[in-house]
């Protein structure tokens, strides 16, 4: 008889391709064959109000058991005001020290964690009845009450953490690093999310799992132009606001340039096609691999990344990426791989548009070449997947 696991992520649904829902998806898969795997997330679908849209109860999905439960207490307006003192008191309190830049009191702290949702009681309370049932539970992501409160319901220490962190204001909460330290595995996505622990959270061990990436090769697609791709959410967040005033500027100095950004995914900045933006809206995974394939290069802009599925997905096409050297993580990918740009301004963003539509075949073979092994070594099925088991049992063996 297979023993079971549990895995805790906000949302589940198939609809959900990216982000921590997606590891988490990964994660359960992985294991769904050695063991019996449930994932116990919310019946929402929707991250910025955490409506109930789904039935609560229970779906089986590729040998996988998804038990949602419901939202009593999503995202309202209050959390708008409340997260605008959070940006503004962190803004406020730059050069302070990490542990140190609210000044709150933990109740304060606790209730900003809450008020963005999803909160699921009957999640807690299946956590604290049927626990003991789970021989290990992973929780996915550090920021949400379904892991900060689910761990509290914890009536046994076999759980981890995979916290997908990246350097933003909720990850200096005093109660994160508490959290965080009383955590007894944590599994992280790279070397540079490790670091980052370290220096927030004073939470450094733990060993790398990461996910594993698709590296079937793609045939390139033929749009008829040289093209900059961007895959995900068109969001604020994902730093798609610079993105796109950024290109505009670089089109505005290089009026003959034949470059156009092309994008894909859930369209949240509601943007509209230009003469240099095309905005493709969902796309099959086949034609996503075929327009990373063809690509000038990848572009990721998002300065919160632990680990950017979709930036690896591309180099494993062999295409060079250009990312904002904000996130330590993505420009770790760059520097380790020898493949791609980094940018920190406006200047810098124009020149590594500059180098990449200058490469010559020889030296574009040789960049793709780079990244194509990078995530070869790092990123296969059965090197996660390894990993990933390890970790289980490990969890599983405690007392």
């Amino acid at each position: 008889m297979k023993r079971r696991v549990a895995i805790v992520v906000q949302r589940c649904h198939e609809k959900l391709v990216g982000g921590a829902e997606a590891h988490a998806w990964q994660y359960a898969t992985l294991l769904a064959d050695a063991y019996d795997v449930d994932v116990l997330t919310s019946t929402a679908l929707d991250y910025i109000r955490w409506d109930n849209d789904l039935p609560a109860g229970v779906e089986r999905r590729d040998g996988v058991t998804i038990r949602r439960f419901r939202v009593e207490r999503g995202r309202t307006s209050y959390f708008s005001r409340l997260h605008r003192r959070v940006l503004d008191r962190f803004e406020a309190t730059a050069g302070a020290p990490d542990e140190d830049r609210y000044g709150w009191p933990e109740a304060l702290e606790e209730e900003f964690i809450r008020s963005q949702g999803p909160v699921c009681p009957a999640l807690y309370e299946h956590l604290r009845t049927h626990g003991e049932d789970y021989a290990a539970v992973i929780f996915l992501t550090y920021l949400y009450p379904t892991t900060f409160d689910g761990v509290r319901a914890m009536p046994h220490r076999r759980f981890g953490l995979v916290p997908t962190l990246h350097d933003e204001p909720p990850a200096y909460l005093r109660v994160i690093g508490q959290m965080a330290r009383g955590i007894p595995r944590i599994l992280w996505n790279t070397q540079a999310e490790r670091r980052l622990g370290g220096r927030l959270w004073n939470r450094d061990s733990g060993n790398l799992v990461a996910m594993t990436v698709a590296t079937d090769a793609a045939a390139p697609a033929r749009e008829g132009f040289p093209y900059l791709l961007y895959c995900g959410r068109i969001d604020v967040n994902k730093g798609c606001d610079h993105l796109l005033a950024w290109f505009a500027a670089y089109k505005a100095a290089r009026p003959d340039s034949p470059l156009r950004l092309l994008m894909t995914g859930h369209n949240i900045m509601q943007v509209a096609d230009d003469a240099n933006v095309s905005v493709l809206g969902f796309v099959e995974e086949e034609r996503k691999f075929a327009l990373m394939a063809g690509a000038v290069a990848f572009v990721q802009p998002s300065p919160y990344e632990s680990l950017s599925i979709v930036a690896l997905e591309a180099m494993a096409q062999g295409t060079p990426n250009i990312v904002n050297g904000r996130s330590e993580i993505l420009a770790d990918h760059v520097e380790q791989s020898g493949a791609g740009f980094v940018y920190h301004d406006q200047a810098a963003f124009d020149a590594a548009l500059d180098a990449a539509t200058a490469l010559d075949a020889d030296a574009r073979a040789s960049q793709g070449d780079r990244a194509r092994r990078y995530v070869l070594d790092h990123y296969s099925l059965d090197q996660v997947r390894a990993r990933l088991i390890a970790e289980v049992e490990a969890l599983a063996s405690a007392s």
